[in-house]
Order: structure tokens, then sequence, then C-alpha cells
């Protein structure tokens, strides 16, 4: 028995086989792939979809010396409004999550600090996905350089006080799915600090 369920036992499982794989469209930001597979279980072949986003991305909690939260407010194509959110962006090739992080965090807001570090991971979708985001704390962070905004960007910046955020989070006003992640990662390690 395996106790890493707590007395439940775990039953080995055996990967799906992939029998063809087939790119049916190719975009800047993704591909997606058709997938015709085996389930172990019954041996029956199904067909599946797969994104291939070949990049991971980070969001960033900066918390200032005052215990307020540096957030970015900009407009997202899919949902069609602005999205108030932690600091983020996408991984570059051969760039580890950390530095990822603290560079985002530059660009996006002008805001360097002390102490970051990755504080959790999670995978986005992956029903489809095979990427990640990661969450990172940066401590006392301070303004101290211009921002540097892709050609895609048109960032609000603010500092909220984090009992605000938590507030805001309740009420739906902040209510992106990989930011919440990131907030709920740095209410653990926060709570976990002061106990």
């Amino acid at each position: 028995m395996n106790d890493k369920y707590d007395g439940i036992e775990e039953v080995e499982q055996t990967p799906w086989q992939i029998l063809t794989k087939e790119r049916v469209l190719n975009t800047p930001v993704f591909d997606i792939y058709r997938e015709k597979s085996i389930c172990p279980r019954n041996g029956k072949a199904g067909n599946f979809y797969v994104i291939d986003c070949p990049r991971s991305w980070v969001n960033i909690a900066a918390v200032t010396k005052n215990d307020e939260l540096v957030l970015v407010k900009q407009y997202r194509q899919g949902s069609r409004k602005f999205e108030l959110e932690t600091p983020g962006g996408c991984i570059e090739r051969g760039e580890d999550p950390l530095t990822a992080g603290i560079r985002e965090l530059r660009e996006e807001t002008g805001y360097v600090g002390e102490n970051p570090r990755i504080i959790g991971r999670v995978s986005p979708n992956p029903a489809l996905q095979g990427n990640y985001c990661y969450a990172m704390l940066i401590e006392n962070v301070e303004k101290t350089a211009e921002t540097e905004f892709d050609d895609g960007e048109d960032i609000f910046c603010m500092k909220i006080p984090y009992r605000k955020v938590k507030e805001m989070i309740l009420s739906g006003e902040i209510d992106h799915g990989l930011v919440l992640n990131t907030l709920m990662f740095y209410e653990y390690i926060r709570n976990k600090t002061t106990k």
C-alpha cells in the first residue's frame, strides 16, 4: 500500500500509446495536433487534440515593504476585457523561470526587489497542454527602472494593499485562474511564515 494518498491504494496505470500525430494548425503562439491514441484499459483508439505551447510562463507576487502587491491591468483579447493580474509573462527559450520572473517584473512595472524565489508550479490545462505556469515571490519591491513594454502590451501598474487584494478575489474583480494560483501560493507561504 502506498501512503501517498493517506491509506488509499494507488493503482498502477499505463500511459496511452500514440498511434499517429498530425499538426492541424500552426500559429506563432502554439500548434494544435490531432493524436490518435489507444486507451490501455480497453484497447480502443480515439482522436484527441493537443495544444503544443512550447513555452511556459511565470507570474509574480511582488510585495512592497508596506504589504502591498504590485498588480497590472491590461486588456485581454480572450476575455474581451481589462484584467487585473500579477505581473508575468513567457519564459524565453534557454531562460530559467526565476530569471524570467525578475525580467518580466522589471519590464512590465519597473519594480525590482529582494529574495526572488519560485513558490509553486501548475499545469494550466493538462487535458490539452503540456506547459507550466510558475508562481514566484519577490519581496520588498521598489520602482527603480523604466518599463519596457512589448509591442502588444498596454499595461497600467498599481500597488494595492494585500488585504484589499483578498477582497477583490472574493468579489470576482480578480478572476484570472493562473493569477489566482499565484496568489494562492503566496497566501500559503505568507501563512506558513507567520505561524
